[in-house]
């Protein structure tokens, strides 16, 4: 059997990425109270979004390459392991949120969770609600970024035969930037796209760049091997980058749409991380944190309403609104890990493990037809 060396720098790309993310839901309770700067960096955080994008199709290319016999491969194994991988713990969000939704009035809980439709039910068990503005807002909070990886996920057999090299990777690239940015402003003042603000930033057509920036950085880490200290400038240039731009207004106007900007950039930490594996930012809690980062991104919504239910108005009288943001932001995080923990060994662990024995059970059955 073929063994996939672990390639730790992109776990914990995935746990920058989810701090990100709940730094953003955390910050937006606090716009008006914070400096306007310090507001713009936190929200900027929801670009982690577009980190866990890039790191996901980075690793999928990597294991169909190694997996891969003449760059072909089973669609229905392929299509098992991703849904097994996903769809448990999703599945279960889902139950949770829509009893959540039920209680949380009783409670006295403000939450924004949308009401409950059929086509929305539907949208969101079928990974679809990025697909039309009324479904975008799913039953799970955040599905909109799992519609679009599932997406993702049917366009991997057409995009893993055309795509073999740097070059090519970087021509899709730079073809679905531009279709995304002639979308955008041919379709932001028509009907329905116009009835819900900001749909066109969400939907898979705008999302598919950053996808694919994780292909074309997986081409170039496979082909090219640079210097430590070549290594260590991409990386600085990276996190400087970064910076920079999670200051920046959040719809600042430029040449290129800004979530496209934080992709090179994660690119560029992606890359510059490859080389370094001892670095200070590949440290084994980061590791950790990306292991759970998909438990995490899923639970954090309740967690963060609830802390916010319990503790912001004390928080918010006791201490400078800085000092509460960052109360609020620790004990959302550390809630969310230890539940997480436990949902990624009870759930997440047990749906891959599922989704291997479909696979091997399927595998035995093609060996006995052939051996027929």
């Amino acid at each position: 059997m073929i063994q996939l060396l672990k390639l730790s720098y992109l776990d914990a790309l995935r746990g920058y990425a989810i701090l990100g993310v709940i730094l953003t839901h955390t910050t937006r309770n606090f716009n008006g109270s914070i400096p306007e700067m310090l507001y713009q960096f936190g929200i900027q955080g929801s670009r982690g979004v577009q980190l866990f994008f890039i790191v996901s199709s980075f690793t999928l290319f990597y294991s169909l390459e190694k997996y891969s016999f003449n760059r072909t491969f089973a669609l229905p194994d392929f299509y098992i392991k991703r849904f097994f991988r996903i769809a448990p713990m999703f599945y279960f969000a889902l139950l949770f949120y829509l009893l959540f939704n039920l209680v949380n009035d009783l409670l006295g809980i403000y939450s924004n969770y949308p009401d409950v439709s059929l086509s929305l039910l539907l949208s969101t068990i079928t990974f679809t609600t990025v697909l039309h503005p009324d479904w975008l807002f799913s039953l799970v909070p955040g599905g909109w970024s799992i519609s679009n990886e599932f997406l993702f996920y049917l366009c991997i057999p057409v995009l893993f035969k055309w795509i073999r090299t740097p070059r090519q990777a970087s021509i899709f690239t730079i073809f679905s930037i531009l279709i995304g940015m002639i979308l955008h402003v041919s379709l932001k003042n028509m009907l329905p796209f116009s009835e819900v603000t900001s749909y066109l930033f969400y939907w898979f057509p705008n999302q598919l760049s950053i996808f694919l920036m994780g292909i074309t950085t997986y081409y170039i880490w496979k082909k090219y091997k640079v210097s430590p200290n070549t290594y260590h400038a991409i990386l600085l240039v990276a996190v400087l980058g970064i910076l920079v731009l999670s200051l920046t207004p959040f719809e600042m106007i430029s040449i290129l749409p800004k979530h496209v900007l934080f992709g090179i950039a994660f690119s560029l930490l992606a890359f510059g991380l490859s080389g370094l594996p001892n670095h200070i930012l590949n440290n084994q809690f980061m590791q950790f944190i990306g292991t759970i980062s998909f438990s995490i991104y899923l639970v954090h919504f309740f967690v963060l309403d609830m802390v916010n239910h319990l503790l912001f108005d004390k928080l918010e009288q006791s201490f400078a609104p800085l000092n509460a943001l960052l109360i609020i932001f620790l004990i959302t995080f550390f809630l969310s890990v230890l539940i997480s923990f436990v949902s990624y060994r009870l759930i997440e662990l047990r749906g891959i493990q599922t989704g291997r024995k479909l696979i091997q059970q399927l595998n035995q059955g093609r060996k006995k037809k052939n051996v027929a």
